[in-house]
């Protein structure tokens, strides 16, 4: 069966069928990646929101501030990132996984996705490594040219307005560089032998021609997700000075924003999932279909073997 490439919106409505298609083993999915990100961040608030109250404390009343507790903060927040930088990867190797196999038809257990992971989780981590090594390299490299812009003048309009535009600028590149990026990612998932810089070449072999495409999802996510991101930063840093909130409404708004960063983050490596088997059959690869109980085939171009 041959038919069209979809269309951005196309791939969009392609990746919510997806998620319908076996909805309660997504939503198993959805909870085994929820739990660890809701545990630590409980357990950040727990062990180091006292602390964090303590700094800002001192920092706007100007008294000095113990030495042990600027070491114990900073142990904390490095563990803390260490085991969110590894829960967000397992997250994201568990919904490609899963991703792949209601996209192929197959009837997947979580157990087995877990297993494979198990067994196939170090090559990926290599390309989320080097993914992760060019995010930061450019995003330093766009601060410290903006900001050399900006001394240029920096009480001139003109100059200000030059900043922001190559704010944006940049903003829009990395968008269009992160597509690529993160096809390299689900590559490293679903193909054994491509990780790495291996899995970024393989990438910029199937986004060929189709590059512009991968750019406006990744614009289009990143509309949807970035009110999602700025309700975790406030829940994560909010002042409490203007809105005095208890305990228990603290906790739950960063529960509610937790639980709303990991749907936007699943539904991304969802659609990114979709894309990387339609730049597949763009350029004339096999995709099998398996075709089960309450599976029907999607209208685009499928090349199936029974």
């Amino acid at each position: 069966m041959v038919a069209t490439p979809l269309s951005v919106i196309g791939i969009l409505r392609e990746a919510i069928t997806v998620l319908a298609r076996n909805g309660k083993f997504m939503l198993q999915v959805m909870l085994t990646i929820l739990f660890p990100f809701s545990l630590i961040g409980l357990l950040h608030y727990l062990l180091a929101g006292f602390l964090i109250e303590k700094v800002e404390d001192s920092y706007e009343n100007n008294s000095p501030l113990g030495q042990k507790d600027v070491r114990t903060l900073i142990g904390l927040e490095l563990a803390f990132f260490a085991a969110l930088f590894f829960v967000c990867f397992f997250g994201i190797m568990l919904s490609i996984h899963a991703s792949a196999s209601s996209y192929l038809g197959k009837n997947t257990g979580l157990n087995d996705l877990i297993s494979t992971i198990h067994y196939a989780w170090k090559k990926p981590l290599i390309t989320w490594l080097c993914v992760s090594l060019f995010t930061l390299t450019y995003a330093v490299l766009a601060i410290v040219l903006i900001k050399l812009v900006s001394l240029l003048d920096p009480h001139s309009y003109a100059i200000y307005l030059w900043g922001w535009f190559l704010t944006i600028l940049a903003t829009l590149f990395y968008l269009y560089l992160d597509a690529s990026w993160t096809l390299a990612l689900v590559i490293s998932v679903l193909e054994i032998d491509s990780c790495g810089t291996k899995g970024l070449k393989r990438s910029e072999k199937l986004i060929r021609g189709r590059k512009i495409q991968g750019f406006l999802l990744m614009f289009i996510l990143t509309v949807l997700v970035v009110p999602i991101y700025v309700l975790l930063y406030v829940t994560a840093t909010g002042d409490d000075d203007d809105v005095e909130l208890g305990p228990f409404a603290q906790f739950a708004f960063r529960f509610v924003a937790t639980v709303l960063f990991c749907l936007s983050k699943f539904f991304v490596s969802v659609v990114f999932t979709v894309f990387y088997y339609e730049c597949k059959q763009s350029e004339g690869e096999i995709v099998v279909m398996e075709l089960g109980v309450g599976y029907s085939l999607a209208p685009h171009k499928l090349q199936v073997e029974f």
